[in-house]
């Protein structure tokens, strides 16, 4: 697990302690964070951590790779994956101590894409398993 940059990180925890404070009020209620939420703040630690730019067209890396991002907080299931044209898939896991790490930082073309639809479901023990067989040279450089 790797710390939050200080500019997401501490706006993470006190959403977190918000959402705790709410939840010990109102146990009988769900107060996780929404896909939006969570899959924005994944956004915001691959600008931050891999320098991508945010265009129109989605994520760009530096060297120019098109970069499908994911963003998870559970620990287990699986992660919906949009089957749009992309170079490099980047699956970020949160969790609610203020980190993150990394499930997948690899080239598209190790991903089984098969599916009649525009999205398939990929397991994050698949991920996990996938992400070890990326070569270092393929994955994207943070810093």
């Amino acid at each position: 697990m790797k710390p939050l940059p200080d500019n997401i990180g501490e706006p993470l925890k006190k959403l977190l302690a918000a959402r705790d404070e709410l939840h010990k009020s109102f146990s009988s209620l769900n107060f996780d964070l929404s896909a939006n939420v969570v899959q924005h703040i994944g956004e915001a630690i691959a600008v931050a951590e891999f320098k991508l730019e945010n265009t129109h067209d989605g994520f760009i890396a530096p060297n120019g790779t098109n970069v499908q991002i994911r963003t998870t907080q559970k620990l287990s299931g699986r992660v919906l994956l949009i089957l749009e044209p992309f170079q490099h898939l980047l699956v970020i896991q949160l969790s609610d101590s203020g980190t993150y790490s990394i499930l997948y930082n690899g080239p598209a073309c190790y991903i089984n894409k098969d599916s009649s639809s525009n999205c398939t479901f990929l397991s994050m023990s698949y991920l996990h398993q996938l992400n070890h067989e990326v070569r270092d040279e393929e994955r994207l450089c943070g810093h």
